[in-house]
């Protein structure tokens, strides 16, 4: 570098943040080349820390390597920003979207067991019917006709109710399978 340019000499509204780091990065650029550069960056560096009221007031332009840099630090800044600002709305989005789905769930629950009764409507009135067939007076004076099925008081014993219940299950799966 022949030509060297105080950062505090330099105009343009740059924030003491972005002082430093640009004084940092000449820093290390420059001790490498030697210890008079380094000291002369050392009061650059305090020069920039006074504030860009330095700056402001010499009017010279920042070299086109420090455009560069600068260019690149906003760069930076405003990628981290949207990064920042797409995790947001991501979050916000995951959040909205699982209420609307626990929403939908609680919704599908009630409505499935509705559209469930409806749609097995016939086998439960199948079921119900033959319920109440068999167990009408006249289909249990039947069974009382034979003697294994009636007990000392006369009425029926769990034989004839297995008996019943083995019969209810038989003819309903005729119906389901030939009538349904």
């Amino acid at each position: 570098m022949s030509q060297e340019t105080h950062i505090g000499s330099l105009s343009g509204g740059i924030s003491d943040e972005d002082s430093k780091l640009v004084d940092s990065i000449l820093n290390d650029i420059n001790s490498s080349s030697g210890p008079q550069q380094h000291q002369q960056q050392g009061q650059q560096g305090q020069q920039g820390q006074q504030g860009q009221q330095g700056q402001q007031q010499q009017g010279q332009q920042p070299t086109p390597e420090q455009m560069k840099m600068m260019q690149q630090q906003q760069m930076m800044r405003q990628q981290q920003m949207a990064q920042q600002q797409a995790m947001a709305q991501q979050q916000a989005m995951s959040h909205d979207t699982q209420q609307k789905m626990n929403t939908i769930q609680n919704n599908d629950n009630n409505s499935s067991l509705v559209d469930n009764i409806r749609a097995e409507a016939k086998n439960i009135m199948s079921v119900i019917f033959l319920c109440i067939l068999f167990n009408i007076e006249p289909v249990d004076n039947l069974f009382k006709g034979v003697g294994a099925f009636v007990n000392e008081g006369g009425a029926l014993n769990m034989q004839a109710v297995f008996l019943k219940a083995i019969l209810v299950g038989i003819i309903f799966y005729l119906i389901k399978t030939c009538l349904l």
